[in-house]
This record gives C-alpha cells, structure tokens and sequence, in this order.
C-alpha cells in the first residue's frame, strides 16, 4: 500500500520479501536494493518488509505491500489468487562469477551410503527437505520422484525449514537422503561448513552454461513482481530501474546476485505445479464433493439447517443442486481454457523478454565499443607527442571490457617494433600475425585457432580465452599504400568482431597511422588537425547512415528534417552561423539510436510503455557521443532539446519554455512535422495542411508560438513524397513485417494483421465476409497427447489450409482459432478432409460479415458446431 511519509512528504513503496532464512539476514541482504530505488526514483521511499509464506495472503489481501520478491512457485500461486504480474527476475551470482537466471534442485546422499545410487532406492528411505512449500527444497524433487515411480507413503519424508539444516541432517545421519536447491552444497562447502566429497549426488544431470550439481529441471530465478493495486507508471518505473542495476553495485552485492534482467518465461513452472496437483492447481486432486464444499460451502449449510427445520424447501435444494452441478461443469471449461490462455500469455512474454534481453546486451556492448572510439578519437586530438599518442590509445582500448588486450607496433630502421601494449598473454613481441599484416599491407582476421595458426597464439587463446585477432596495417593516409606500423587487437567476445566494429576500428587505425605520420612530421600539425575533424564527420555521417539503414522509415528523415529547420530558421531570419549550426545538429538528431535495439526501433507498431522507455534513452546516448568531442559540442546542446516540450512535458529534461534554447524549438517543430506527414504501419500519413493545423493546435502547448507561425508561412507550400512509408514493399520488408505478423508456429498471420486486414490497412483487400473455425475440444487432446504433439497437430491444420487453399488469406487467431476471408468453398468438405478430423478433433465453424471492430468481441460470437 503506497502511503505518505510525514517525513519528507513521498510516497512509502513497501516490497515484501520472502525471509526464507530470518528476518535479520532478509534485511540485510535486500535494504540495499530499496536504497537503490530510493535513489533512482527519488519521488518515493522504498521499504522492505521481511515475511513468511504464511503472511503473504493477509498483505496482499489488505494491500500492504506493493511489490513482491519470493520464490518462483510461490509467485505462480500468488499471480493466479491475487494477480500479482513479474516485471523482474533475479540474476543470481554462482560461485564462478557468472548471471544464473535459472536453478534447480539437488537430491542426494552420503557418499558412504552404498544402498542409495538411483532415485528408485528411496523408497521407503528417511528423507530430509526443507518445507512443503519450497520449490528448490522439496517441490522440485518432489515431481522428479513421481515422474521415477518413487512411492511417496513409505517414504519418510522430515522437513527441517532451512537448506543448511537438511545437509547436515542427512551428514549427521538423521536421514538417508535429502533435496536442497542448486548451490547449497557448493557454497556451504566455500565457507567451510562441510566437506562436499562426503556426498553424493543422486541421478545428476547437466546443463550447458550451468555451474552447479543438479538432479532436477532447470527453473527460473525468483521474480520481482508488482501487485494489482500499484500504478502502472510505478512499476515501469522500477523494471527500468532493476534491469539497468549495475553488476557492482551494493544492492547486487548485498543481493549476492549481479542484478536483474528481463521477466523469464515461468510456463515450466506451471507444469511442474499442475502435474503436482499444487499451488493453483490443487483443485485437481481434490474429490468433487470436498470441492463444492469448499467453494459453496456456506449455499450447503444453509440448505442443511433449513432441511432440518422445514421439509418444504427439498424442492428449493434440488434446484440449488442442479444449479451447482452446472456451475461446476462451467468451470471445468474456464479451467481447460485457463491453462491455454496461460501458456499463450507465457510464451509471448518468453519472446518478448528474449528480445529484449538481447536488445539490452547488444545496446550495452555497442554503447561500450562507441565510448571507446569516442576516447581514442579525442586522445588523437590532445596529445602533445606521438608516444604519448601511441600509449594512451592503447592503453584507451585494452581498457575496454571487451578486448583481451591491444598492441600497436611501429617500423623502426624498416622492422616492427613494439611501441605499447596492454592486457593479457604475451603481447610485447612481434607475431606472424602481426608481420603478416605488415607484409601483405592488409588486415589479418583471426577467429579459428587451427593448425595454420602459430602455437603461441593457440596457446594464449585456450589460455586466456581469446575468441578473435584483429591485426590491421598503419598507414600515413588513406591514399597511401606505405605501411608505418600495425594496430593488434585480441577480443573476448564470443561472435568475435561484429561488422560494426570492424568498421569502427578500420576508420580508428586509419586515424591512428595519420595521427603518428602527422606528429612525425610537425610541418603538418595543422593538416592532421583538419583530417581529424573530418574523419569525425566522417565517422558520424557513417553512423547516421548506419541507423536510417537498420529503419528504412527513417531512411532520408534526417536529411529532411535538416531542410525544414533550414526553411524556418531562415523565415526567422537567424544569423547564417546559428542557421549552419542547426542544419548540422539536424542531420545528426537521432544519432544516439545507434544503442537503440532493432526489436524496438524497427516494430511497426505502437511501442509499449516499457519500450517508450527505453527508446528515449537515444537522445542522451546522442548527446553522449557528441558533447565528448570539442567540434560537437554546440550541435550536441541544440540535439539535446529536439524532444523537450513549451510546457514542460517532453524528455529528457523536462525543459519548458525560455529555458528551451530557440535552435532546439525549431529542431522540435520540425522533427514533428516530418512524423505527422510521413506514413507508418499503425498510423496514415497527414496532409500538409492537416500538419500544419495540428502544430497551432499545440502551438504554446508543446511547440513555442513564434515557431509554428514560421513554420506556417513557409511549410504551406511544400510537396511531400508520399510513398516515404513504414510498410514495406519489397521482398525484405515483407519479411521484416512478418516477423510480427505471422504466428510462430504455422506461419499463418496473427490476430494482429487480421485486425489490419478487417481495418483496409493491409496490402490484401479487405474483406466482406469472415469464416471462424474454432477447435472446441482441442484440449482434451492436449491432455490426452501433450503439448508438442498438440502443437505438431495445430501445425498440421494450418499447413492443410494453406497448401489446399493458396488464393484465400488464412488467418490463426486467440491460439486453437483459424480465420479465412471471403471463403466460397464447403466448410463442412473442408473440415472432414483435415488432421482434425482424422485425429478425433472436432470444430465449430461460423461464417459472418467482416464488420467487427474488436477482436474479442468478435470471438464472443456464438459459433456452431458441424
């Protein structure tokens, strides 16, 4: 329950915490992270509130807390009794270091205990676990023992309420075997508390990038989730928060976890708590009468109590019965679907989360290799001597936590000499590498350490895990074939060196080879300064292009907007220096979404708010990149303000009115006009007059008055090109539009091109009539066969209507739905040729005019079987 502090007058954020230890050692370990909070979004207090599972209910009932961290199982009860929804989940630091987003359990014994060497010898064994309701602690092995036909009677299974506890007793004795989660004996062995050689480990499995010993699935870490009574805003706020928190950071540390990242996909924990017969689906194993019972239990004590005092109402009873024999009917079909709904919900958020996991580590190596240049670039500029030049950018790009180490090598009396080198191996000496790169005049690419590559190289990469050797030539000028030294570099990274980087470092040994000709030569210093400066254009031009080709939309949109602040500032009649600045700053104003992910910046959609989020962060990243550099300095400040609203609304600084300088209100007018009159996919492109009336509509509002009035004299006339679109028309744009339009699994189209469709917003006509065919029984199936058999099946259908029906638009929609538009043939002949038929599926079918809006509302419709 958000409440206010007396104190300092902020809302009080209270985030309950599982304490599965004490509520001492839960305190200590997560306050750090509500310090966090407390200083990433200062407009609150954020407070940890340590408790059972036991307490869970009441606070959540009473909205006592806002947010929740517990274990995975845990949370899938508490999201389907108080829809409670994870923005978070935990990265939790193993022993090696490294982010473990998952975990498991482990079952073992003594290794003195020669009678216990499969889960099959446990039966009626002494078993130690930690509580019933610990995932790692008993749930976990729990389904592992059932799936191995390990009764559960004779076993003597003793819950000693912590992890440490059920080691030592099993080390002690007091049982023959027991189950913890991954990692308790590793880190209980780390601090001396036992010997782990005593142990062993019952049907162990391995997992690729997994550190521990486990004998269970792999499930997801525990999630930071928000209650449904917390503002949405708030808990974008604080998913934005957690999934930047730095791997160093005290909340980390305190945490013993390296922060947090994206929400997993918590699917595999509702199939291991459903096959259980627990948590939210422990209405299963619970016998018909003890479930109305429960469920309607004060209906059946009124009806007793008024049978023992009047016999009239007998008849009242048995309608109350047929009435409850209905409702229990209707909720089996709520439940059979709820298990549908959950999969496809958890599915799409795996995906998205997927995306965005990449998205954020992509954004972050990319930000680190640009700062690096950036660094390099400037040392070029400011250092007095060409030694000094040659070891601060070596030492700049070894720095880099990307790069094993960096080398840069000049000739000296026509032999390579070692001029500086930093980081791992042996990197002070001249390598075939190098002299080849040197001889040849050309780069040299390492990335498979074969035979044909020298034995020390080999060995320095298994040693010190080298995944890539870059040596390039040093030349005094782009013109120039002589040879002056070589720049080697060795990276970590597991790809090796992405395009981007190759070309980054090109244009950077480039500007080094000039740099040190240029010193060598001091007649030239003015020279060298003028070839700096354009290679920085050059390399920011190229940046800008690298980004309009990643988003075909706004391929030209620079250039444009670039021409219209030109036109407003002169109407303005600004000095012609200030009229250059503009243009330039311009063409570079969305130079910082070269960190933004592809997943964002080419969605042909409307972005969610989380996403809004994260796209904002391209103007800081452009103001970076740009104000590090002396020459853009200027452009960087005008850069910085183009999102920045007259009245105070727009980002990133809040900016309003005088405190906007006047460049920036015109670069804001005119990016805008250029977004209102160009098409995208969820929203047609404006006329010009259309614009233009929309800007005095915000005319003192977003934009400043004096500009809009400019931008109306001389805008009025212009032609806009009105094929510039966000809907693609060739092969490649088809395909990048259907990487959100198709369905994952059949290929059809979605439920979201369908809406499209319906709308006249595609390339397809739009349809007049609609045939749904729906799947009514379909999860009796999935029950009877599984899941992948399922989907095999779905897969079936889909592939029969597209191969027998090329000329219709197929569409599968809300999972085990299929839409086809201005179908003319014989549904009935139809549906007794298809897999469903022959697999004992039956389908409802229903043709209707394409006239419905809303997508639920349409799927509300009452469809027929045949």
């Amino acid at each position: 329950m958000l409440s206010v502090s007396s104190l300092f007058a902020k809302e009080v954020v209270y985030i309950g915490v599982l304490a599965h230890k004490n509520f001492a050692t839960t305190q200590s370990a997560w306050n750090p992270t509500a310090e966090y909070l407390n200083q990433k979004i200062p407009d609150y207090t954020f407070k940890i509130i340590p408790l059972k599972f036991e307490d869970f209910p009441n606070y959540l009932r009473d909205q006592k807390i806002d947010f929740v961290v517990t274990n995975s199982a845990y949370y899938v009860e508490l999201e389907y009794r108080f829809g409670i929804s994870r923005i978070a989940t935990l990265k939790n630091k193993g022993l090696n270091g490294k982010a473990q987003t998952e975990f498991g359990g482990v079952i073992f014994t003594r290794s003195s205990n020669k009678q216990i060497k499969q889960l099959e010898d446990l039966s009626d064994k002494r078993f130690a676990a930690v509580n019933q309701d610990s995932f790692g602690g008993w749930i976990m092995a729990l389904r592992e023992l059932q799936e191995h036909k390990v009764k559960l009677n004779p076993l003597k299974t003793t819950f000693y309420g912590t992890h440490e506890a059920v080691v030592h007793a099993v080390e002690r004795g007091k049982a023959d075997a027991g189950t913890v989660r991954t990692d308790t004996l590793e880190r209980m062995a780390k601090e001396g508390k036992i010997d782990i050689n005593n142990f062993t480990v019952i049907s162990p499995k391995n997992y690729p990038d997994f550190f521990y010993q486990t004998s269970t699935r792999l499930y997801p870490e525990w999630p930071f989730a928000t209650t449904k009574h917390t503002p949405a805003y708030l808990a974008e706020k604080v998913a934005v928060a957690l999934i930047s928190m730095p791997e160093e950071s005290d909340a980390a540390i305190a945490s013993n976890s390296l922060g947090w990242t994206i929400p997993l996909d918590y699917q595999s924990i509702h199939e291991c708590l459903k096959e259980l017969e627990l948590g939210p689906y422990v209405y299963l194993k619970k016998a018909a009468l003890s479930y109305l019972i429960e469920k309607y239990g004060t209906y059946l004590l009124i009806g007793i109590l008024v049978l023992i005092f009047s016999l009239i109402v007998l008849v009242y009873i048995a309608k109350m019965n047929a009435q409850l024999r209905e409702t229990k009917e209707a909720l089996k079909e709520i439940n059979a679907s709820l298990e549908e709904r959950v999969a496809e919900k958890t599915q799409h958020l795996y995906e998205k989360s997927s995306m965005l996991e990449n998205a954020y580590l992509n954004e972050k190596y990319l930000r680190s290799i640009l700062r690096t240049v950036a660094d390099v670039n400037q040392m070029l500029i400011t250092s007095r001597s060409k030694e000094e030049l040659i070891d601060k950018a070596t030492l700049c790009l070894s720095s880099n936590e990307a790069f094993k180490s960096a080398k840069i090598a000049m000739v000296i009396k026509n032999e390579l000499s070692v001029m500086a080198a930093y980081g791992v191996g042996d990197v002070k000496t001249i390598t075939s590498i190098d002299q080849k790169a040197y001889d040849e005049g050309k780069s040299v690419m390492i990335t498979r350490f074969d035979e044909n590559v020298p034995e020390a190289c080999r060995e320095n990469a298994k040693l010190y895990g080298i995944k890539g050797i870059y040596a390039l030539p040093l030349k005094r000028s782009t013109y120039s074939e002589e040879v002056i030294g070589v720049l080697t570099i060795c990276t970590g990274h597991e790809t090796g060196f992405s395009v981007e980087e190759q070309n980054m470092i090109e244009e950077l040994a480039g500007d080094i080879g000039f740099a040190y000709h240029s010193f060598s030569q001091n007649e030239h210093i003015d020279v060298l300064h003028e070839e700096q400066i354009r290679n920085y254009q050059n390399f920011i031009e190229a940046l800008v292009n690298m980004i309009e080709q990643r988003d075909t939309y706004t391929a030209g949109h620079t250039q444009r907007v670039a021409r219209y602040c030109e036109l407003i500032a002169r109407e303005m009649e600004l000095p012609e220096k200030e009229i250059k600045q503009l243009v330039e700053a311009a063409k570079l104003h969305d130079i910082g979404k070269v960190v933004t992910p592809d997943s964002i910046l080419l969605k042909p959609g409307r972005l969610s708010p989380l996403e809004y989020e994260l796209i904002k962060e391209h103007v800081a990243a452009g103001y970076e990149v740009l104000s590090t550099v002396h020459f853009y300095k200027e452009l960087a400040e005008i850069m910085l303000d183009h999102h920045e609203r007259y009245d105070g609304s727009g980002y990133p600084n809040g900016k309003k009115g005088g405190e906007i300088p006047l460049l920036g209100h015109i670069l804001a007018v005119a990016d805008s006009f250029d977004a209102m009159t160009t098409n995208r996919i969820y929203k047609p492109r404006k006329e010009v007059a259309e614009s233009l009336i929309e800007l005095n509509e915000l005319s003192g509002v977003w934009y400043h008055p004096a500009v809009v009035n400019a931008a109306c004299k001389v805008l009025a006339g212009l032609s806009i090109d009105t094929t510039i679109s966000q809907i693609g028309s060739s092969a490649l744009e088809e395909e990048r539009v259907s990487y959100f339009f198709r369905d994952r699994l059949t290929k059809l189209y979605n439920e979201d091109y369908f809406m499209m469709m319906i709308n006249g917003r595609t390339k397809h006509v739009q349809p007049e009539t609609l045939d749904i065919i729906s799947l009514s029984d379909f999860h009796h199936y999935n029950k009877k066969y599984g899941w992948e058999k399922g989907n095999e099946l779905i897969g079936e259908f889909a592939a029969y209507l597209s191969e027998k029906f090329p000329e219709y638009v197929v569409f599968r929609i809300w999972g085990d739905r299929f839409a086809i538009a201005d179908f003319k043939g014989d549904m009935e002949s139809l549906l007794s040729d298809s897999p469903l038929t022959a697999n004992g599926v039956h389908a409802k079918t229903k043709k209707i005019a394409a006239t419905v809006e809303n997508l639920q509302v349409l799927m509300r419709e009452e469809i027929v079987e045949i």
